[in-house]
């Protein structure tokens, strides 16, 4: 735990100024950049406290600005020159793509009379299919310049960013009188960033977020504090935040996209720009859309504190008013998705079809666009507790406690929000039945269109209009005990041990809030059409009308089978329940040895859940929106608080203080995480499922995304030997100034890799909710072998002599397919079956680990008096290691195990050895 404090003025004027500088000059290059990117990055500030009346009333305040122009490699996917023309012979070389890939003509559900070809030559388009605006786009892309013209991973680029923060914060302390004391703060934050784009304009390339991203946040708080007698004090405080978040995407106030051809494409002001294509096989382009929120949270806070013979009371209570605003526009100029499927043959095992191909032809698989809907979100957060800390003798303390925590569920504050309610119970194939709720405020003025009310009564689904504006009810029985033993054994020995509930909240979900709902966000959607031989139609869709023909009646009336986000309609509040059990033992004088045991369960952790989704797999190819219980409406995406986790570990910790200029503290953790849950809201990585109708969600359960197995940190401080006071050189004042009073700090952190998932590369069931996971039969870090059979893409020669390394971090050949989708002939339903046919657990390998070093060396220059100017130097992975990411490739290919990028662990940070010089004067 963390916790930060902005310090009070004093009776005397004191303060500070400095100035951190990195450049590329003092940088090294990254191991996946072509050059050293640049980097520039100038931090300067100030601090200044004083009196204002002396012992009565105080300043404080400081003021940073943070000046950043850096680039940041990054790998990625382009077409190569022949595919530009059509040509994906390419695809068929192991050696260039990873597993050889055979293509069909568009539409004919492939069979060996139907495979691609012009004049004779293999996997080539001729002129006439290709589709212009497709083939203009695949040429903005840039050129390869990486991976030795292989098909993949063939583009390296330093995408720059400029990020520009400017905070401060200012604060009153007023001693009131001996018995009362005050302050308030107030803080500030804005920092804008302009982010390049890896694909160049106007193809954009990047992730979520924006070309210009703007975050602003600032605080205020008012204390007070009353002494009734030295026993007895209250803390009386209020406190406010608030917070904008915007993203911009590229030429959001440009009408783009009638520029390359794309029509149908809808333009208002700041959500222009193109729609986005994915595009399987390489890196998207267009944008991911725009993101635009707001919040605000008020705070008032009391607690009281009474001394009571060996006994130390505090109560406490928290009264919070939430309010959240967005406004997220993920497809409101469209999602297109080329997924390979119209150019393959889904009755054969192997890997067919390409989704650049897919694309070149203008063959669609699905597609929506939406309108984006102001969501103003608010809900209170109250609680209380009680804690007593009993001295109960000279040897034992116990910390006693409880907690309650009561957690509204949001509402909408115009109203506009939509549950569903299904009926479990009739969840079979179009046998769904279920409620669409709304609040009764706005049952009078609510459009629900000419088409919308149809389609539920279709699928058996009643709408309804109720007084509870939250749509759902939180839980009211969150009490949190807590309970802390401490006993010395003796005077060098403690035992201590703790045992505590903790209740976490329900935050605003963002893209699956069920404001972001039918009528209040109107979207279609365009679903794929089923694909056998002979029979593989279009859906309609063409990237020269897009979806104009839907929105002739206006988006309203154009509504097709609308998807829901919900949440389950009685909330069971996330907890966890932490324990710990510690032994320390000082060994010296300076030098104390501590093991412990820290674990926690955690239980109804949210996660997602459809219940539209199909109860059986289905033969590859064929679409299962006929099988759907509600067959006329898309996903219902819930968030539903039935996910679990754990946590187990064994900690050890060193820690010497300081003596003969030496202080350094040494810890190990060896821990295991595991949970089950899915991304609820998108912000953080799931487990993902493989099929949430048929697999329980506990079945899951596996390596947490996040699991660290090993980690081992060193930091020390050293004060160097020499000059004034010092073993050496300790006679001469010059020296003492070059040489003496200079300290090091030195940081070593070395842990294990973080476990992903290996995915099949054959033809997979219809009918899963996430991709199919490989089986493994035996070592993945074992080198060479024979493929499994069930991997028909891979020979022997494929299989790597070594392993561990960036080209295979693991070997493909370890790993078995499940069974592929084209032997289903009757639905698969049995729970055995369906895992033969999906692939075991998630997370069944680790990545690579990790250890870095960082180090600095510092001087304080006496300058007048109590002055001083402090020169710092610091250096990071000065032994300039790489932190390589996890695979890129993870799947079964030639290239399985491929790595091309690096770990993240802090922005605006190249993973390669740099340094960085301060000055820094303290008067």
């Amino acid at each position: 735990m963390l916790s930060a404090s902005i310090k009070s003025g004093t009776n005397q004027i004191h303060g500070s100024v400095w100035e951190y500088v990195r450049n590329t000059s003092l940088d090294a290059k990254n191991w996946n950049a072509l050059t050293i990117p640049p980097y520039h990055e100038n931090q300067f500030g100030a601090t200044l406290g004083l009196p204002i009346l002396k012992n009565r009333l105080f300043y404080f305040g400081d003021i940073e600005a943070n000046r950043i122009a850096y680039s940041n490699p990054g790998t990625y996917s382009v077409p190569t020159a022949l595919m530009r023309q059509g040509n994906f012979s390419e695809l068929l070389s192991p050696n260039l793509n990873g597993q050889s890939v055979q293509l069909y003509q568009p539409n004919s559900g492939g069979g060996a009379a139907n495979k691609l070809s012009c004049n004779g030559q293999n996997n080539v388009f001729c002129q006439g299919q290709i589709n212009p605006v497709a083939q203009n786009i695949l040429k903005l892309y840039p050129m390869p310049n990486a991976n030795g013209g292989k098909t993949f991973n063939n583009y390296i680029v330093n995408t720059p960013t400029h990020n520009n923060t400017i905070q401060w914060d200012q604060r009153l302390d007023w001693n009131i009188s001996s018995r009362d004391q005050a302050y308030v703060r107030y803080s500030y934050v804005h920092q804008i960033a302009q982010n390049g784009l890896p694909l160049g304009n106007p193809l954009d390339g990047s992730g979520y977020g924006g070309e210009y991203d703007v975050n602003l946040a600032q605080n205020f708080v008012g204390s007070e504090t009353h002494i009734f007698s030295p026993s007895l004090t209250n803390e009386f405080r209020f406190s406010f935040n608030a917070g904008r978040f915007s993203f911009l995407q590229p030429n959001a106030n440009t009408d783009l996209s009638p520029t390359l051809g794309l029509g149908g494409i809808p333009f208002t002001p700041n959500e222009g720009g193109l729609p986005l294509g994915i595009v399987y096989g390489i890196a998207n382009w267009g944008s991911q859309g725009t993101s635009n929120e707001t919040q605000n949270v008020y705070q008032i806070l009391d607690n009281v504190s009474k001394t009571l013979g060996n006994h130390s009371l505090k109560a406490g209570v928290s009264f919070q008013a939430i309010r959240f605003f967005y406004r997220y526009a993920p497809s409101n100029l469209g999602n297109y998705y080329f997924t390979g499927l119209y150019t393959s043959d889904p009755a054969v095992s192997a890997t067919t079809g390409s989704g650049i191909a897919d694309f070149l032809a203008d063959q669609m698989n699905t597609g929506a666009i939406s309108n984006a809907p102001n969501v103003n979100d608010a809900q209170w957060y109250d609680s209380f507790y009680l804690q007593d800390d009993w001295k109960v003798t000279r040897s034992l303390t116990l910390n006693l406690g409880v907690r309650y925590d009561y957690y509204e569920p949001f509402k909408e504050n115009s109203g506009s929000q939509e549950n569903f309610i299904p009926d479990f119970n009739s969840l079979g194939i179009a046998t769904g039945s279920g409620t669409v709720i709304f609040p009764k405020r706005i049952q009078s003025t609510i459009n629900l269109g000419a088409v919308y009310p149809g389609i539920l009564a279709k699928d058996h689904v009643g709408v309804q209009f109720i007084d509870n504006e939250r749509l759902t009810s939180g839980q009211l029985t969150n009490f949190a005990p807590r309970v802390g033993i401490a006993y010395q054994l003796d005077p060098l020995t403690v035992i201590r041990a703790g045992y505590g509930i903790f209740y976490g909240g329900l935050q605003s979900n963002g893209g699956t809030n069920i404001g972001d709902n039918f009528p209040f966000r109107s979207q279609i959607n365009i679903n794929p059409k089923s694909c056998s031989l002979g029979n593989c139609p279009s859906n309609g869709i063409t990237l020269e009308s897009g979806m104009s023909a839907y929105l002739g009646n206006g988006i309203l009336n154009a509504v097709n089978t609308p998807g829901f986000h919900a949440v389950d309609r009685e909330i069971k509040t996330p907890y966890t329940m932490n324990y710990n059990l510690s032994f320390q033992r000082q060994m010296t004088p300076n030098l104390a040895a501590t093991i412990s045991y820290v674990g926690n369960s955690s239980r109804h952790l949210g996660t997602y859940a459809d219940p539209n989704a199909v109860r059986a797999l289905y033969p590859a190819g064929t679409s299962t929106q006929q099988y759907q219980p509600f067959p006329d409406l898309g996903g219902i995406g819930t968030i539903h608080y039935g996910g679990v986790s754990t946590y187990n570990s064994l900690q050890a910790k060193a820690e010497k203080r300081a003596s003969h200029g030496l202080s350094f503290l040494a810890t190990y953790t060896w821990a295991h995480a595991m949970d089950d849950t899915g991304s609820a809201g998108g912000l953080s990585s799931g487990i993902g499922d493989r099929q949430r109708a048929l697999i329980p969600i506990i079945d899951e359960l596996t390596n947490s995304v996040y699991d660290v197995r090993n980690r081992f940190t060193l930091n020390g401080n050293y004060l160097l030997p020499f000059g004034k006071g010092r073993a050496y050189l300790n006679h001469s004042a010059w020296v003492d100034e070059v040489v003496g009073g200079w300290s090091s700090s030195l940081t070593w952190v070395a842990q294990s890799g973080t476990p992903f998932t290996v995915h099949a590369n054959n033809t997979g069931a219809a009918g899963a909710t996430d991709d199919r996971r490989a089986n493994g039969v035996r070592d993945p870090f074992s080198p060479g072998g024979s493929p499994d059979p069930s991997n028909t893409a891979l020979t022997a020669a494929d299989c790597p002599t070594s392993v561990r390394n960036r080209t295979n971090w693991y070997n493909p050949c370890a790993f078995a397919n499940p069974l592929p989708g084209n032997l289903i002939t009757t639905p698969v339903t049995d729970l055995p079956t369906v895992i033969r046919y999906l692939g075991g657990k998630s997370n069944q390998i680790y990545g690579p680990g990790y250890y870095g070093v960082n180090m600095s060396l510092f001087k304080n220059f006496a300058t007048w008096h109590e002055q001083y100017l402090q020169f710092r130097a610091d250096g990071f992975n000065v032994l300039n290691h790489p932190t390589f990411g996890n695979p890129s490739t993870n799947n079964l290919n030639a290239n399985a195990g491929n790595i091309t990028s690096t770990k993240s662990f802090q922005n605006n940070t190249p993973d390669a050895r740099f340094f960085q010089l301060s000055l820094k004067y303290a008067f």
